[in-house]
């Protein structure tokens, strides 16, 4: 099985894009005056949106969608899992090696002056923030389905859903813009490095899945 590349650019051009205007966003701006500009506009809608949308890049989310794609084939879902493993191990390292704080602690420390908007409900971290890693999961699982899925557009949309997830961490303040600058691109990296991963299921599996083992079950 090879990775679906034919149509891939609807996910990497637009990731690209993405990746040089942040690029020259950190270049341009100091971290505090970047974060603050990111993160000056919040609604109501937008606080509740972000708050449940940033789960897909931890928490349960993923581990539902997954639990739920055994039941369409295995390979695909445990080939997602070993790219959320590996993209969560890589930033465990991260985290513990730079131990940046995050935006709460770093304002506190710095702008004390400055009141950061927070969502009410979100609880606030203070430490570990370089490199998100709700951004690497979340590029992680949704570069992943890039790489399965044949349709286009569903690329282009598993990319702002990604690029969603990644903003908002900055949006709850929980990460500045360098955290999820250089998350997004684990993220990838990790997606593409397992995919030799799953081609070696397909040729195990082929197209099993739970289902399967149900139905025999069910008429056995």
């Amino acid at each position: 099985m090879k990775p679906n590349t034919k149509s891939l650019g609807f996910f990497l051009t637009p990731y690209f894009l993405f990746f040089i205007v942040l690029f020259g966003a950190l270049v341009q701006y100091p971290k505090a005056e970047l974060h603050l500009l990111m993160n000056a506009n919040h609604t109501e809608f937008g606080d509740f949106f972000f708050r449940f949308w940033t789960e897909f890049g931890g928490g349960w989310l993923p581990f539902v969608f997954i639990g739920l794609l055994l039941l369409y084939r295995y390979s695909y879902a445990l080939y997602l899992l070993s790219a959320q493993v590996a993209g969560g191990i890589v930033s465990l390292i991260a985290k513990r090696i730079f131990d940046e704080p995050r935006p709460l602690l770093y304002f506190q420390e710095n702008f004390s002056d400055i009141a950061l908007p927070l969502v009410e409900g979100v609880r606030m971290y203070k430490v570990h923030s370089f490199p998100s890693g709700h951004t690497i999961t979340g590029f992680a699982l949704f570069f992943g389905l890039a790489l399965i899925v044949k349709n286009k557009w569903l690329k282009l949309l598993f990319f702002l859903m990604a690029g969603l997830v990644g903003y908002s961490r900055v949006y709850l303040s929980q990460h500045f813009a360098i955290d999820i600058f250089v998350g997004s691109a684990i993220g990838i990296l990790s997606a593409w490095a397992c995919y030799p991963f799953l081609v070696k299921m397909e040729q195990k599996w082929d197209k099993k899945s739970l289902s399967d083992v149900i139905l025999r079950k069910k008429n056995s």
